[in-house]
């Protein structure tokens, strides 16, 4: 053995002995004592023990064993192993809040060991590596065994192994990933981790699991979960736990990073449960505040209400608040049968966000659903009400419905209803703006027949329907969708009917002129964009018994591409041994413009059976089926046949050319206007209406700020150039296709020229803004022709060049003049009189009307050039000339004077000139 003398880091260290892939960081241990190198060793084994008395603070910093080793006796490959041994001992008995009811030694946490492996390696092969170190007559500190939390390996690169022990007896190791090259993912779930010796109970307290999480500026956190009672309150354990820095010594910080209260009153008449938590700690985007909600029944009335106060980690306060109140027993507010309003809800939220519902997800959207109900499933239809901290998490958690946002608003309003007693439905309007603009209006309805059935009375069917209108300015997206929910059937209860509609289309953005129609769904083969939605098959599932079971469904869909629709029917019989279907289906997929259609259908029959002989099971299945596929034009098709196992098919009409091509008269009919200019902002909309008819029949241009205006020029059709003034401005990657023309590589230019008082301008593009304009058009329009159009192909064409973007420079603004006090702005009152110049009497010529005043200033600017220069002159040599540059021809004043008056001045004679009258 070799021990050094000095003081040296870990990246010094690592790099003595050539193993820079050891990337421990060194806030771990800043310097290491007592390094030594273990000689000896067989050819290529190396061994290194060092030790680090902690930080520069005596008492406090942890000490820390270092160990590492390379070997090739542990699997079938050479293996890199260190392991860094900190002693924290820390005591659960310094807890916040439930530590006093936690004997000294009950609950601890001794050690905490950061392990590298150059590879992953299972539990046999820690073992061989233990084994190889104690050959060496190492024994401490030794490598821990990896468990469930690692799958029983320990994985390549960094891991922590937080070690504790309850009544005395030690629990799995606590092991936490410390991956590098994760850094940039986000952070995991947090998940209860229960093993044997949880739950325990010290008192009052009671632990049932922990939960552990890395952070990378505070480094390893352990949380405990369970309560804490006192005196008939139930407080939940929210983020009670210890912080183990890795920097600065290791020494383990209790946290509590929040504490949640849980009331609960079950007895009537009045019943309250309510509940309240700290947020933040486990919550990125929030720094502190509460959250809570209550609920009070009484025999009148019941109430629920949430809100929640928090503070972001960017600096500012988030507020918001939701109330409901429904009478018990359905009893009716006000209004009349058709409209007998049962319950009312409103809230508002400031510098807060609600992520919009889908119609599919309204079951368990909490401002519709109500705050208490859980979102029922096919498999559990009335599920158990949930616990308030999952009403807390769901409504205002890290991935809750309502989140803070700054500079986002929103409201609500909404109506519980009945018409007639037999038609219940649940209307909220809500509305959200600043950083956005979302209006939706989100409800749900059950229908009931027949409409008076009484309590436990038979029900021949029952509809149940959400829907969501919206308007979401994010997306520039206007979306119709309606969903048939859970708990629906016709006739029986074990028929339950399914089915979805959605109506989208996109106005702006790079999805504009995008749309889409479904009931039902897509084509089976059709590859849906992620952004549309999914609604469900339209249809039904049946068993009338436990042996059979009867199906249909039934979809038709709009696309910018294509129109499809179809449908499927299937019965099936199983009892015992023997098992009997009927299946048909129909699957439709039709172009249009130009017009293509590909139909498949097909129906099967079959029987299944199962003999037994001896031990030994035989299935035999007979099927008879066929299927059809036809497509136009041409006219072609294929069948297929199958009889019992034997399968066989045939070809008729025409093969599969495609839809033939059309000329470019039929094709520019599909278009819309060809081209237009807009503009885009800066556009005065107060001008006075006569003045602007005057300038539309003068084909004069419209007036517009000169503070920020910008238009564009736009084709329906895509352009592979853009030319500005005769210049190519910019090229498309690809020339232009046709696909109804099955035309391919086409040249398409799209040609802007600038003008400016009757001569082309070219535009500083240092000063002015200019871009091109993109969309996504129809794919069906402006894909490259296919001989049959594919149905997983998407239904735009990304990135088309349409045409140009032109913003003016702005003015150029002098500084402010800065704060200005009220003082300054003081006047000094005078005494009421005429001012010395003032007369009662009009003096000179009276001004008149003359439509060519304009015209005759921009003249004289031009006719006074020559008596200007000569003035000019003689200043010069007098030397008073005002400088160079003021003897210019005014062109361009003259030019701004013929611009900006848009209304001719008054003119007046001139007095004539007075002679000087010489005296001698």
């Amino acid at each position: 053995m070799s021990p050094a003398t000095e003081q040296v880091t870990l990246l010094d260290m690592f790099n003595a002995i050539d193993q820079p892939m050891v990337e421990l960081p060194d806030e771990l241990v800043p310097y290491l004592e007592n390094v030594v190198e273990h000689t000896d060793l067989p050819l290529g084994e190396k061994l290194y023990t060092a030790r680090s008395p902690g930080y520069d603070q005596p008492g406090e910093a942890s000490p820390v064993d270092l160990l590492f080793v390379k070997t090739n006796r542990v699997g079938n490959a050479s293996l890199s192993a260190a392991v860094l041994d900190i002693r924290i001992g820390f005591d659960a008995s310094g807890l916040s809040l439930v530590g006093e009811s936690i004997p000294k030694g009950a609950f601890v946490f001794p050690t905490v060991r950061v392990v590298y492996m150059s590879r992953a390696i299972v539990v046999d092969e820690v073992n061989e590596l233990n084994a190889v170190l104690r050959g060496y007559g190492i024994t401490e500190p030794m490598f821990p065994l990896p468990n469930v939390m690692t799958a029983h390996a320990w994985p390549q690169k960094f891991t922590a192994v937080l070690s504790w022990w309850v009544n005395g007896g030690e629990l799995p190791g606590l092991s936490i990933s410390l991956d590098k090259e994760k850094k940039d993912k986000p952070d995991s779930p947090d998940k209860d981790i229960r093993v044997p010796g949880l739950p325990v109970g010290f008192g009052p307290v009671e632990i049932a699991a922990v939960r552990r999480a890395y952070d990378k500026k505070k480094g390893l956190r352990i949380f405990l979960v369970g309560e804490f009672r006192l005196s008939g309150f139930t407080f939940q354990l929210d983020g009670l736990g210890i912080v183990v820095p890795l920097k600065g010594g290791f020494v383990p910080k209790p946290e509590l990073m929040g504490a949640a209260l849980d009331i609960t009153r079950p007895k009537p008449p009045m019943q309250i449960m309510a509940a309240m938590r700290w947020a933040g700690g486990r919550d990125p985007e929030i720094a502190g505040g509460l959250v809570g909600l209550v609920r009070v029944t009484t025999p009148a009335v019941e109430v629920l209400g949430a809100g929640g106060f928090f503070r972001a980690t960017e600096g500012f306060n988030s507020v918001f608040l939701y109330v409901e109140a429904l009478l018990a027993g359905g009893r009716s507010l006000f209004g009349p049968p058709p409209f007998t309003v049962t319950g009312l809800s409103a809230g508002f939220g400031i510098n807060s966000s609600i992520r919009p519902p889908t119609a599919a997800q309204l079951p368990a959207f909490p401002l519709v659903s109500r705050l208490d109900k859980a979102p029922p499933t096919p498999e559990d239809p009335e599920p158990d009400p949930p616990t308030p901290m999952n009403m807390l998490d769901n409504l205002a958690g890290k991935a809750g419905w309502v989140r803070p946002e700054d500079g986002s608003y929103w409201a609500a309003i909404g109506v519980q209803f009945t018409s007639f007693r037999f038609i219940e439905t649940k209307a909220l309007a809500l509305v959200e703006f600043g950083n956005r603009l979302n209006l939706m209006l989100l409800g749900r309805t059950s229908v009931t027949f027949p409409r008076n059935a009484d309590v436990g009375g038979r029900v021949h069917a029952r509809l149940n329907i959400d829907l969501r209108l919206a308007y979401l300015s994010d997306e520039h997206l206007i979306s119709l969708d309606v969903a048939v929910a859970p708990g629906s059937f016709f006739f029986d209860p074990a028929c339950e009917l399914t089915g979805g509609i959605a109506l989208c289309v996109w106005t702006g953005g790079r999805r504009a002129g995008d749309f889409v129609i479904s009931i039902g769904g897509y084509h089976p083969q059709f590859a849906r964009p992620a952004y549309y939605p999914t609604p469900a098959r339209l249809g039904f599932r049946w068993n009338p018994c436990s042996r059979v079971v009867i199906q249909a469904q039934g979809y038709t869909a709009l696309t910018p591409g294509a129109i499809m629709f179809g449908g499927a029917l299937a019965a099936r019989y199983e009892k015992g041994l023997l098992s009997a279907w009927f299946t048909a289906h129909l699957d439709a997929l039709i172009q249009w413009k130009p017009f293509y259609l590909d139909i498949a259908m097909g129906v099967s029959i079959g029987v299944a059976f199962t003999i037994k002989v001896w031990f030994v099971k035989v299935r035999v299945s007979i099927e008879v089926g066929i299927n059809l596929q036809l497509w136009t034009p041409p006219l072609g098709g294929h069948v297929t046949v199958k009889v019992w196992f034997i399968s066989f098919g045939f070809d008729f009409g025409s093969s599969r050319k495609g839809a033939p091509p059309v000329p470019w008269s039929e094709f520019q009919m599909q278009l819309p206007s060809p081209i237009r200019a807009k503009p885009e902002k800066g556009l005065l909309l107060d001008v006075d209406e006569s003045e602007s008819e005057a300038r539309e029949a003068a084909k004069e241009p419209l007036l517009v700020s000169s503070d920020g205006f910008a238009f564009s020029t736009e084709a329906a059709l895509p352009a592979s150039v853009i030319r500005l003034n005769g210049k190519v401005f910019a090229t498309a990657r690809e020339k232009v296709d046709i696909r109804p023309m099955r035309k391919t590589g086409l040249t398409s230019e799209h040609i802007v020229t600038l003008g400016l008082d009757g001569e082309e301008f070219t535009p500083d593009p240092k000063l002015w803004k200019l871009g091109v304009i993109r969309r996504d058009l129809p794919r069906a329009l402006w894909g490259k022709p296919v001989i049959k159009p594919s149905p997983d192909e998407p239904g735009l064409e990304p990135g088309l060049f349409t045409g140009l973007r032109v913003e003016v420079p702005g003015p150029d603004l002098s500084p402010g003049l800065g704060p200005v006090t009220s003082a300054a702005l003081g006047v000094e009152p005078q005494a009421e009189g005429y001012t010395p110049l003032r007369q009662a009497d009009a003096q000179g010529p009276t001004p008149i009307d003359n439509p060519d005043s304009v015209g005759l200033i921009v003249d004289t600017l031009a006719a006074t050039a020559t008596r200007r220069s000569a003035v000019f002159d003689a200043l010069t040599r007098l030397g008073a000339a005002p400088g160079k540059d003021t003897d210019g021809a005014l062109t361009d004043y003259a030019r701004l004077v013929g611009r900006s008056m848009t209304d001719a001045p008054l003119t007046t004679a001139a007095p004539a000139p007075s002679t000087p009258t010489v005296t001698r």
